[in-house]
Formats: structure tokens, C-alpha cells, sequence
């Protein structure tokens, strides 16, 4: 306690500094506390998925392609190690204007096996098979566009036209399930064979992806490589990837994203030690007559060296905590902010993402305070005295 008012009075030798020195660690630490919880919550939603669910779907193309013959869906569900596989369409488009997008999901009869700890009840995959226009909303979903059951949807989809060369197509509401952890936009799907037999017939017979469980979790991921090595020489090569990995942030539509946040966290770190390690360097650097007085009247090295860490971590772990809750914040906001379709998942401001900014400010402040610490204990007092130092 003794040493605040020497640190105070460093700090506030230049109030402008320290003021512009703060704003930006608390910036870096916000995209820290971002980043870091943006990978809390991939951990989340993989710690949840299936250890035996399997995703596969054209290696090339993606959304924009016409998919894949729905013969490979029977040759997959005949492969040893297969348990149950279902066909899903996607049927991307609008409601009335482009900037409306809407994105529906069409699930075959084997959905309900392959999804069965989705919150979907029995009675509402029959009412889905029983009325093949009929579609299913989350909560979410169904709140965006002011939707009660038994209600009328219709969209516009460029991608997906009807046999009759229209665009447009209408659905009725059949339930509202619950929301999904994962499904941070909530969902909206319906019946597979409706909307595959009101295509044309040359597209027709056609998958964006299908889904599958395997046997045994313990070879889900070995069963996906052998799906891709299967197809690999076919006119329809294969990209499988385990639920777990998908949910992982590892390869998420073939990008890592946890090593991207992890690269823009540590860049925010070097920011930050950039920042406080030029400011305590020259902070001492214009006080070094002061430090040697106080070694003259009886300061020690370690008391010394006390005062120099603690001015550089005063900064970064008042920047760190202002971050850290600037970015919970942005976190509870950022589903409200994001455009409809965002496919990432939120940040995750847990305990474990403040421990970790905590323990990132307290390094930045030591490695910064190193090369001044060893400046003043290498000094000659005589000379920094008589400012020759």
C-alpha cells in the first residue's frame, strides 16, 4: 500500500499517455475477450455433438452446386460400420426482398433417427410426412417472421425453382420447436420429398448432404475417411467430417477457425505489450534521477523493480478487465447485431476466457517492465544523479 501513491504519480506524469495507453489495451483485450470466448463456446458445442454423427457432401461446389446423385446416400447406408443415413436438401432464398434471407433445411423420412436429440417431437416429424408441404420453426425463427402455427410461408429462392419454372415457394407452418445451442440463427426444415419431386426432372435425385451415424462413436472418424477414400476416384468426390470436428471450430466449411481466433488473439497480445512496453520504457527513461534518489535513500533492487512492474501492470489489467466486460457485453448484443444467416456461433465471455485475460495482462505487464528493471539495476546512481546516465 505504501507504494500507490509513488505508482499513481508515475502513471499520471502524463495523463495523455496513460489515457490513450488504457483505451487501447482495453480495445486489444475486447477482441481478446472476443476471440478466446468465441473458442469457450466452440469447446461447448463440441463437448455436446454426437461422437457418431457423420456429415458428408460434394467436396467441390458447396451450397452453389447441384449436389450429388441421392444414389451415393444408398451406397454409403450399405458401406459395414453405417447405422442409419438420411438425405437433407437446402433451399436457400428470401421473403419478398433479398435482403430477407431465409434458409430451409429438407429432411427425409430417416431424419428423426439421424437427429433424434434435436427437440423435435414425434408427433411433429409425423405431421411433417403427413403434409408434405408442411415445415417446422425454431422459436427463433418463427418470432422473426411473425409466424403461428398453422400459418402460410412463402419464399423465393433463385437456386431452387419448381417444375413449372417459378421461384416461388409456399409452406405451412406445421410446429415451432425449441431453439438449439447450435443453430445460433434457429432453423426451419421440412420434407425432402416434397420439395425434390417439385423440382424438374433433370434435378431431381439430388442431396446437398447426407447425414449418417455410425455403429460405433469410437469409429466415427475412421468411417469418414473411408468415405472419402471410397469416392475419392468417383465423379462425385466426398468431404466427411465427424460432428465433433465440425462443432470444433477446426474445419468449419474447410477453415480453422480457432487458429484464426487464436492468431488475432495473440496479435491483440502484441499490441498490448508493444503499447506498455514503449510507455514504461520511456516512463522510465524520464524519471531515471528520481529512481536513483530513491535507491539513495534506502529503496532496494526488489522494492524498485516492485514499483516498475506494478506501474506497467496497473494499465494492462485495468485494460484487460475494462475489456473483458466490453466483450461480454458485445457478446449478449452480437445475436441482435449479426445479419440473418450468420453461421458462427456467439462468444462465450466464461470464467475460464477472464482467467485467461487476467493471467495475459499480468505476462504483457512482466515482459514489459523486464528491460527497464534492468536498466535501473544496472545503473550507476553517481551518474543517473548528475543526469549522465
Amino acid at each position: 500500500m505504501k507504494y500507490l501513491p509513488l505508482i499513481w504519480t508515475g502513471v499520471m506524469r502524463k495523463p495523455m499517455r496513460t489515457i490513450l495507453t488504457l483505451l487501447s489495451v482495453t480495445v486489444a483485450f475486447t477482441l481478446f475477450g472476443l476471440m478466446i470466448g468465441l473458442n469457450a463456446t466452440f469447446d461447448l458445442v463440441a463437448e455436446r455433438a454426437r461422437a457418431d454423427r457423420i456429415f458428408t457432401g460434394p467436396r467441390f461446389g458447396g451450397l452453389a452446386g447441384n449436389g450429388m446423385p441421392i444414389a451415393i446416400a444408398r451406397q454409403i447406408a450399405a458401406m459395414p460400420g453405417v447405422k442409419v443415413v438420411t438425405a437433407v436438401n437446402f433451399v436457400p432464398g428470401y421473403v419478398q426482398d433479398p435482403k430477407n434471407p431465409v434458409f430451409l433445411v429438407m429432411l427425409d423420412d430417416n431424419a428423426e433417427k439421424v437427429v433424434h436429440d434435436w427437440p423435435i417431437a414425434p408427433e411433429v416429424w409425423a405431421a411433417i410426412r403427413k403434409d408434405r408441404t408442411g415445415i417446422v420453426m425454431s422459436k427463433m425463427q418463427a418470432a422473426r417472421w411473425n409466424k403461428k402455427v398453422g400459418d402460410s410461408f412463402t419464399m423465393i429462392s433463385q437456386a431452387v425453382k419448381r417444375a413449372d419454372g417459378k421461384n416461388s415457394w409456399t409452406f405451412k407452418l406445421v410446429a415451432i420447436g425449441d431453439d438449439i445451442a447450435e443453430q445460433t440463427n434457429g432453423y426451419v426444415f421440412g420434407n425432402y420429398d416434397y420439395i425434390d419431386k417439385a423440382k424438374p426432372l433433370a434435378d431431381q435425385g439430388r442431396v446437398n448432404e447426407i447425414d449418417l451415424l455410425a455403429n460405433d462413436p469410437a469409429t466415427a472418424t475412421e468411417l469418414a475417411q473411408r468415405i472419402d477414400r471410397t469416392f475419392a476416384n468417383s465423379a462425385t468426390p466426398l468431404r466427411t467430417i465427424t460432428d465433433k470436428m465440425a462443432r470444433s471450430g477446426k474445419d468449419f466449411e474447410g477453415l480453422n477457425i480457432k487458429a484464426i481466433t487464436h492468431g488475432i488473439a495473440l496479435a491483440g497480445m502484441f499490441m498490448v505489450l508493444f503499447l506498455t512496453g514503449n510507455g514504461i520504457a520511456e516512463s522510465v527513461r524520464e524519471r531515471f534521477a528520481e529512481f536513483a534518489t530513491l535507491k539513495t535513500i534506502g529503496f532496494s533492487d526488489r522494492a524498485v523493480t516492485a514499483l516498475v512492474v506494478l506501474e506497467a501492470a496497473l494499465p494492462c489489467v485495468l485494460g484487460a478487465a475494462l475489456g473483458v466486460v466490453i466483450a461480454a457485453l458485445l457478446a449478449r448484443q452480437l445475436p441482435g447485431l449479426m445479419p440473418p444467416g450468420f453461421g458462427l456461433p456467439f462468444p462465450t465471455i466464461s470464467p475460464v476466457v477472464m482467467l485467461w485475460a487476467a493471467v495475459c495482462a499480468l505476462v504483457v505487464a512482466a515482459i514489459s517492465a523486464a528491460l527497464p528493471i534492468l536498466r535501473l539495476n544496472r545503473m550507476d546512481i553517481a551518474s543517473a544523479l548528475s543526469g549522465r546516465a
